[in-house]
Parts: C-alpha cells; structure tokens; sequence
C-alpha cells in the first residue's frame, strides 16, 4: 500500500478529531496489529512494513509511536499484560477474603483470558521463548503480577516477616511455576481442564508461599 493510499483511506477516521487523538487512534491501531502478528505468526512475523501494512498505514506513522520495532514487540506484550492484570484485580476484588479463594480466583481469571484467544497465549508466553528482549522483559513484570496477586490474597502485613530477598526468590519461583504449567496447558502439554489447571498450580503455589512464611 502506498503512502498516498494510507494517508487517504485514513481521513475519514480522523475527520473530527484532534492531533493528540489521531495520534492515539494510530498508535491503537498498530498495537492491535503488532498482536495480530506476534500472537498469529510469532515475533519473526514482526517487522516495521508488516505491522504498517496490517494496520493499514503508512510506516511513517509507525515512528510517531514506536522508536523501533523491539519497542512495539514490548508495547504489544505491556498492552496484554495490563489486560489481564485488570482481569485479576477485578476476580481477586469480588473473591472472598481468605488466601486459597483468592488466589484461586485471580488464577482462573488468568487462565479464562488466555483461553479465550489462542493468541494470547502466544504472545504472553511461548513468544517470551523464543524472543530475546520479550524473555527478559516478562521475567521482569509476570512477578510483578504475582508478588500484587500474592499480597492482595494474603495481605500486605503476612508478608512483612519475609526479607526482601526470601520474598524475590519466592516469588521468582511462583512466578516461574505458574508460566511453565500455564503455557503446557495452552500449548495442550496437559490434558487437564481450566479447573484442574487452577487447582494443580494452586496447589503449587499455595506450597511456595507457605514455605516462604513458616521460614520468615
């Protein structure tokens, strides 16, 4: 597709707006094409003209977003994790106040999102495999999200005997179960239910945190 073409099939989507919205506008739509690629094809699939030429514009506009293609791959995968984390919160909030219904509901909310699109799995997961920038980006924020999951289900004053250290490593090691079991799970490693998924890594990590708070 040519520039002139993309600059003309985008006006009618812009009439009305401002500068800053267009700009948002733009910077959703080759977000939404970075994951169709990286969840459809794999992170090789991503590329500066595949992604213009999957959101319908031109390339120019990819660098009003992204500084580089590395930078769209992380904005792409940040852009699903604060979709799920959302999803967790919002299980977590309306699940009872003790730590197994918690962590039960926040691990089900989880694994509910992932299936409902393959592709998410891919670019949460498997991707972070084979991607070097994306591994170590997701071994850096997935404990985030397991360290807020964690304190939210056994509350912040639980985890005040645990030394900073203990307390990296724990959830280091919850995190790291949690990815390997889901990611066998959506790549039909296990053939177990979403229930028994949740149960078994349950099961798992309800074991590392009591470890981590019988030793504080």
């Amino acid at each position: 597709m040519s520039r002139a073409g993309s600059e003309i099939e985008d006006r009618p989507r812009w009439h009305g707006s401002t500068a800053g919205e267009r700009s948002a506008q733009r910077r959703r739509r080759l977000l939404d094409a970075g994951f169709r690629l990286l969840g459809g094809e794999g992170a090789a699939a991503v590329s500066v003209r595949a992604v213009a030429r999957n959101s319908g514009l031109s390339p120019r506009y990819f660098y009003e977003s992204f500084a580089d293609r590395d930078a769209l791959l992380l904005a792409v995968w940040d852009d699903q994790y604060a979709n799920v984390a959302a999803r967790v919160e919002a299980a977590i909030a309306e699940a009872p106040p003790d730590f197994p219904a918690r962590m039960r509901a926040a691990l089900d909310a989880a694994a509910a999102w992932l299936e409902e699109d393959p592709m998410r799995s891919r670019t949460m997961l498997l991707e972070t495999i084979a991607e070097a920038r994306l591994r170590m980006h997701a071994r850096r924020r997935l404990p985030e999200l397991v360290l807020q999951t964690a304190m939210a289900s056994v509350g912040g004053q639980a985890l005040d005997g645990v030394t900073p250290k203990k307390l990296s490593v724990t959830v280091t090691a919850a995190s790291g179960a949690i990815v390997n079991l889901f990611l066998e799970w959506a790549s039909d490693g296990l053939d177990v239910t979403r229930r028994e998924l949740v149960d078994s890594v349950l099961e798992v990590v309800s074991a590392i945190m009591a470890t981590a708070l019988t030793n504080a």
